[in-house]
């Protein structure tokens, strides 16, 4: 069933935050931030690399020392076990991914009582959240597409990582509004997404936020029934009727059988000059899905016109 809204059910792998997601460790690093970066809020492993070898050491072995001293202190996150019961009880497979040092993880999994997954990864892995391949890794690893993944978390890092991955994710467990900016769906606890996963309750994607918030999801979804030939020459105008279009969650796009022209390429922004030539459908996925991957792009021109909408528009 095509759909512009979420279903948690329909999710083939999972990767989940440890600190805040699973076990609680409270951790705080702003003695160490003050020590050595004056206070300001920095990553700290990459804040690390910037400095002389002797002061990267100083900052990872403090970082290190806070990441055990919580670890001996860790308490289970509410939620994360039923919610995990689950997941093994379909068959989905799951990992975790953390920026500490795997030492410390495996310290508070003792501590809260907990098995951790094969599939388990700290700083310590060729690439460290949020760098996109560390996901795409991840994803590979537990035999699923990236994009048919869900990411639980409760910072930053692995909410800007998901997102610049494709993969869709929800922050748990806290209220910070740069945070929800990235995330999919928030929720006050992860007991609260557990609930909604056990129900397979809808959630309203990312890039259709704005829409349903103005319009409700109602117009979200009647909107996804509909399917739009690209029947303009392709310039910027065209790209904002496609934008606007896209972000009111349409669903299908159809491209006529012709190839991108040498005027469509100056006059496109962002269209890259090896689509030159090529098909035109070739270069509206390249324009649209990474930010629309619900919308579905195809050969054909028995759609809606997209000149009918330009009035609209303006």
């Amino acid at each position: 069933m095509r759909t512009p809204l979420l279903y948690p059910r329909s999710f083939k792998g999972f990767i989940f935050d440890w600190d805040g997601v699973i076990a609680e460790t409270r951790l705080d690093f702003s003695l160490i931030r003050e020590r050595f970066f004056g206070g300001r809020r920095v990553p700290l492993i990459e804040g690390a690399k910037t400095l002389p070898p002797p002061e990267r050491d100083a900052v990872m072995e403090a970082v290190r020392a806070e990441e055990m001293r919580g670890a001996a202190l860790s308490t289970p996150v509410p939620g994360a076990s039923a919610l995990i019961s689950q997941l093994d009880l379909l068959g989905i497979p799951w990992c975790v991914m953390s920026r500490n040092c795997r030492e410390s993880i495996d310290a508070a999994a003792q501590a809260i009582g907990f098995t951790l997954p094969p599939l388990t990864w700290g700083r310590e892995a060729e690439f460290v959240k949020p760098d996109p391949r560390a996901f795409s890794s991840a994803a590979a690893a537990m035999g699923v597409c990236v994009s048919d993944c869900l990411v639980i978390g409760d910072f930053l890092y692995e909410l800007m990582g998901a997102r610049r991955a494709g993969a869709r994710c929800v922050l748990v467990n806290r209220r910070d509004e740069e945070c929800e900016s990235y995330a999919d769906a928030s929720f006050a606890t992860l007991a609260e997404f557990a609930a909604v996963y056990a129900e397979d309750r809808p959630l309203v994607p990312w890039e259709y936020r704005r829409a349903a918030e103005s319009c409700g999801v109602g117009s979200l979804v009647a909107m996804h029934k509909k399917c739009v030939v690209v029947d303009r020459h392709l310039d910027a105008k065209t790209l904002q009727l496609l934008e606007n279009l896209a972000s009111r969650g349409l669903g299908t796009l159809q491209a006529p059988q012709r190839n991108v022209t040498a005027a469509e390429l100056a006059d496109t922004p962002g269209l890259a000059p090896s689509l030159l030539g090529r098909p035109l459908r070739d270069a509206l996925a390249q324009l649209m899905q990474a930010r629309y991957p619900l919308l579905t792009i195809e050969d054909g021109a028995d759609g809606v016109p997209l000149s009918q909408f330009e009035a609209q528009h303006e």
